[in-house]
């Protein structure tokens, strides 16, 4: 079923520190390979809503799913990927998502201006 992939983790736990993304090291970000989905997608997030937070006592979250498409992409590819999926990740990261909207967008583009595959090894790994 699902992998969970803590190296990937530890991995956009450290660029978050190197390139200053307070926000992203504020809240718990996991990181799981579904092998057994049939989407066609090559990852997606998923919040950790105000209500679940206020009902079991949680902190704000998300969980990066990757999908069996994203196997088959090259470095630069994943890194798109994760890139996209962090970009949803609003400023408050009060575990709600962003759209895509504007600052999704602007987001989404400084991080592909920050991030290299050297910041994330264990991408080739997936």
């Amino acid at each position: 079923m699902y992998r969970r992939l803590c190296d990937v983790e530890e991995d956009i736990r450290r660029a978050a520190a190197r390139y200053g993304l307070r926000h992203l090291l504020g809240v718990e970000i996991s990181v799981l390979y579904n092998p057994a989905s049939r989407s066609r997608a090559v990852a997606r997030i998923w919040g950790l809503g105000r209500i679940f937070q206020v009902a079991f006592g949680l902190r704000p979250g998300y969980v990066i799913e990757l999908l069996p498409p994203f196997a088959q992409l090259g470095c630069e590819d994943r890194l798109r990927a994760v890139a996209h999926e962090l970009a949803h990740v609003p400023d408050t990261a009060s575990g709600s998502l962003r759209p895509h909207n504007k600052a999704f967008w602007r987001t989404y583009r400084s991080y592909l201006r920050l991030f290299k595959c050297d910041d994330f090894p264990s991408l080739t790994y997936v």
